[in-house]
């Protein structure tokens, strides 16, 4: 029987790229790994395909990936939310118009335009995120899309965007780049828990996670418990819980003490 859920973001939350700290501390693999072994069922809620998620050293119960386009237990996916082609074709055909690259995300692979990019390389350095996930777009025939990516040079190629596809797509800036998520609308991290949840039996006041962007706000607003990292978007003041430490100083180990699952 498991005593409930806990559902961990990755960037700013298990790492902190602002401070080169690109895996989860020793400390807090400790902390997850006391989770386990008190019942919880330990899930990474994250923004990234599951393709480009690095290797952490932890064995996680549950994946919500793309922002909850998908989610799996157990290695069996629960749920899967695919963006209609007539929608990514509009999107890449407004690239060259606005002046961004873009990312098609699905959870084995990932297609870009921006493989001799500059900007977009760094941006790959920036969230260490190895190149060989990516594929030029030209080897894609309308491949499923979970969700897209998006780098800039000009906010003002991100403003002309998200107004193009207001009411369609939902665009969630990045805090420590010129980049973005973009997911079709209704797509969230909360309705990922959601169905993950329900598929492992367990009510929604037995589940916890823990975010520190704009793309956890649902998440954090659709769990019993949401714990916002010290470095958080202040929207997130709103639907947590309570705040805890950050990455540096150990904000997950410090969260699940506080929460009391430890």
């Amino acid at each position: 029987m498991n005593k409930g859920i806990v559902f961990f973001d990755f960037d700013g939350t298990l790492v902190d790229e602002t401070k080169k700290i690109f895996r989860p501390t020793e400390t807090t693999l400790e902390s997850i790994e006391r989770l386990k072994e008190n019942g919880y069922l330990t899930v990474l809620a994250t923004g990234r395909a599951k393709c480009y998620v690095p290797k952490t050293g932890i064995e996680w119960d549950g994946y919500i990936t793309s922002n909850g386009a998908h989610a799996e237990l157990l290695g069996k996916t629960v749920y899967d939310r695919f963006m209609p082609w007539r929608l990514v074709k509009r999107m890449i055909d407004k690239a060259d118009d606005f002046g961004y690259i873009y990312v098609l995300e699905n959870q084995e692979l990932c297609y870009t335009n921006g493989l001799e990019n500059a900007n977009f390389v760094k941006t790959l350095s920036t969230f260490d995120i190895p190149d060989s996930t990516f594929r030029p777009v030209s080897e894609a025939d309308e491949p499923p899309v979970h969700k897209m990516f998006l780098t800039f040079e000009r906010m003002e190629a991100y403003e002309a965007v998200t107004r193009e596809f207001e009411g369609e797509m939902v665009f969630g800036m990045h805090r420590t780049s010129m980049s973005c998520d973009a997911d079709m609308a209704g797509t969230s991290k909360g309705i990922g828990i959601g169905r993950l949840a329900e598929a492992a039996g367990v009510g929604i006041e037995s589940t916890y996670a823990f975010g520190d962007s704009v793309n956890d706000y649902e998440m954090l607003k659709n769990v019993g418990t949401g714990i916002a990292m010290g470095d958080h978007v202040p929207s997130l003041e709103n639907v947590c819980s309570f705040v805890t430490e950050t990455v540096e100083h150990e904000g997950i180990t410090v969260g699940l003490a506080k929460a009391g699952l430890l």
